[in-house]
């Protein structure tokens, strides 16, 4: 069957009348424009009674909805005919049984233009657009956890579909942490059927509901993640396959979007404090600050605590100034909150709602903030990203780095733990930026041997391996000179890569931030510390750690060693972090801690069995048991022989 489509003008009369509908109806354009369409179609209902002289689709358009569809009979066929609101209205008649992506991607293309044009209605039009994307791929669940700027969490900020309660068990993830966060770091999908037995899925109420498909696909932009689309399922059957090349097909635009919307909002924050700032009005650009955030949130009142001790309030606060302010984890960069699925707050377990957020300039927090609401938003969870987005640029405008910050930058960032990421001057350089592709290999070896001089051969051979050495020089100056036109300032006078005889060293003479090296600093840093600041340096080390070294060469043996190495590093921070928080009576961060051991050493038997006695201890009998039944089907297929202290336990 041919694509059947015309347009309508608001007052249901055709406006433009496509081939296909010309040979379905067997009517030319020039005998059904301005005719009203429902004289033209005059389909009928499943009793053969009229239904287009009632048109249910134009019913629902007019009341305000974006698209509409209904079940009729037309020439003898059983169709769906389908509207969207556009300038005009586009009709699409299809068999009722045929499912494409035209449905969700007319939908994306609504909720783009909304988000566009609108811009102030951003959670409602992600509620519209996650409740037709769920209905239109036909599954129970549709959700969208946003990233902060600093790519610390992933946060719920849609939310539809039945059983609310259950996946708003976890509304937010660490980078690294259950799906959302594996996903956040692997820039891969992920599937599962089985649900149940999956460690990686860190919401037990789901589980127990019989949730068994579940997809997660990553919202990428060039310039990094911008947030993660679940749908889930009860039916085991559901075809993935599908799924996957409806989302890639409409991926790549909702990022886009919702990175344009988000960026939108803190432009126009900006520009109300440029303006204050410009009449010399600091005070008026601190509330010009505080109002947007409070407008976009919808909290009932706002606090500011400044590092210089300043105290500012928007709204009408009846619940008391926190006086705990200062010894505020949120001070570390911590998301925390009351009654908003967030990380608990350590002084304040009771009260309305509320967000702690960190307000954050460049690299550093210079404020927390408070957020408290009146009555409890939907997700509770919904606004804490967007609101870290929308102070992005107007924090920087009010607390601007000082003179000497901006000269101590680093020229080159590197990031190696979850794949290479690499920052010239604050630019993100694309692959192609180094030319050839193997400019990146060589460069990572260099990575991954720092501190060691590379010689030519070696390099060769690593690169081209089973070729003469001798042959493949050539080959190797011409990556070289690509490498450094790439990091270098003055390829001429290399800085970064320097030569050191016959070979190579990864040696970099101006100063640069290698993400490894931060990583194994906090933890030495750590490892001599007691309780609480230990675990903080643990934990600051661990946002570093956003998957293994150099995931993106995983088939790379020279880097395997190095990789190892580092993931027994973060392995052994984790065991320490929930060591210390057990101390302090606080099982389920040490929970917390094991699950992401789990996360990155599935076979590590120590962490079943230490995460297996917390939730029995905890009083989690029924996690406990799905704990061990996972922990059996896992050694199970891989043949390893069950551990008789497991089964003592259970």
């Amino acid at each position: 069957m041919n694509c059947i489509r015309w347009q309508l003008d608001s007052q249901g009369r055709i406006r433009a009348w496509g081939s296909g509908a010309a040979a379905f109806f067997r009517l030319p354009a020039e005998q059904v424009l301005g005719k009203p369409c429902a004289e033209v179609v005059r389909g009928t209902d499943g009793f053969g009674r009229p239904l287009c002289g009632r048109c249910p689709v134009l019913r629902e358009i007019k009341y305000g909805a974006y698209q509409a569809s209904t079940a009729l009979s037309c020439g003898g066929k059983r169709l769906r005919c389908q509207g969207f609101a556009h300038s005009d209205i586009h009709i699409e008649l299809k068999p009722e049984s045929q499912r494409d992506s035209s449905e969700a991607l007319a939908l994306l293309s609504w909720a783009v233009r909304k988000l566009t044009e609108e811009p102030e209605r951003f959670f409602q039009t992600l509620q519209v657009f996650l409740a037709g994307l769920r209905k239109s791929l036909g599954m129970e669940a549709a959700e969208l956890f946003l990233a902060d700027p600093q790519e610390r969490y992933l946060v719920l900020t849609g939310y539809d579909g039945v059983h609310r309660e259950a996946f708003m068990e976890k509304p937010w993830f660490a980078w690294g942490e259950g799906y959302p966060g594996l996903v956040a770091l692997g820039h891969q999908a992920l599937v599962t059927h089985d649900l149940a037995t999956d460690a990686r899925y860190l919401r037990q109420k789901v589980k127990k509901l019989g949730y068994k498909t579940y997809v997660c696909y990553p919202l990428e932009l060039p310039q990094g993640l911008i947030g993660v689309l679940n749908l889930a399922s009860r039916d085991p059957e559901t075809d993935d396959e599908a799924l996957l090349e409806q989302l890639s097909l409409m991926g790549p635009m909702l990022a886009a979007s919702l990175y344009m919307v988000l960026t939108r909002l803190g432009e126009g924050g900006l520009l109300s404090v440029a303006a204050a700032l410009r009449q010399g009005h600091e005070t008026q650009g601190l509330e010009a600050f505080l109002d947007q955030t409070t407008t976009l949130s919808g909290a009932s009142c706002v606090r500011l605590v400044l590092q210089d001790g300043r105290n500012l309030t928007q709204g009408r606060c009846e619940a008391p100034e926190c006086p705990h302010v200062q010894q505020c984890p949120v001070w570390q960069g911590k998301v925390q909150g009351v009654k908003a699925g967030l990380e608990p707050c350590p002084h304040t377990a009771e009260g309305r709602p509320r967000y702690c957020l960190p307000l954050w300039s460049g690299g550093s927090v210079v404020g927390v903030q408070q957020f408290h609401f009146a009555r409890t938003p939907q997700p509770p969870s919904q606004a804490v990203v967007p609101i870290l987005w929308l102070e992005r640029l107007g924090a920087e405008a009010l607390w601007p780095h000082s003179e000497h910050a901006e000269k101590e930058s680093p020229l080159l960032e590197i990031q190696t733990l979850g794949g290479l990421q690499v920052r010239r001057e604050g630019k993100l350089l694309s692959p192609k930026a180094f030319g050839r592709r193997q400019a990146l290999t060589l460069f990572k070896l260099l990575l991954t041997h720092r501190g060691q001089t590379l010689s030519k051969e070696e390099l060769c051979e690593r690169l081209w391996p089973g070729e003469d050495p001798s042959e493949t020089q050539r080959r190797l100056h011409v990556l070289m000179h690509g490498l450094r036109q790439a990091l270098e300032t003055d390829p001429t006078q290399p800085q970064i890569v320097l030569r050191v005889g016959e070979g190579y060293r990864f040696a970099p003479q101006v100063r640069y931030f290698l993400d490894v090296e931060r990583f194994e600093a906090l933890l030495h840093e750590g490892d001599g510390l007691e309780g609480t600041a230990a675990q903080e340096r643990y934990r600051e080390a661990l946002a570093l750690y956003k998957g293994d070294f150099l995931a993106d060469e995983p088939y790379a043996d020279w880097a395997e060693l190095e990789r190892s190495y580092l993931r027994e590093r973060a392995v052994g921070a984790l065991f320490r972090v929930a060591q210390i928080a057990l101390s302090q009576h606080r099982p389920r961060e040490a929970q917390e801690a094991y699950r992401r051991i789990l996360t990155l050493d599935p076979w590590r038997e120590e962490a079943y069995l230490r995460l297996l006695e917390t939730l029995r201890q905890s009083g989690q009998e029924a996690e406990a048991r799905n704990l061990f039944e996972q922990y059996r089907c896992r050694m199970e297929r891989d043949g390893v022989e069950i551990s008789w202290e497991m089964t003592f336990q259970v």
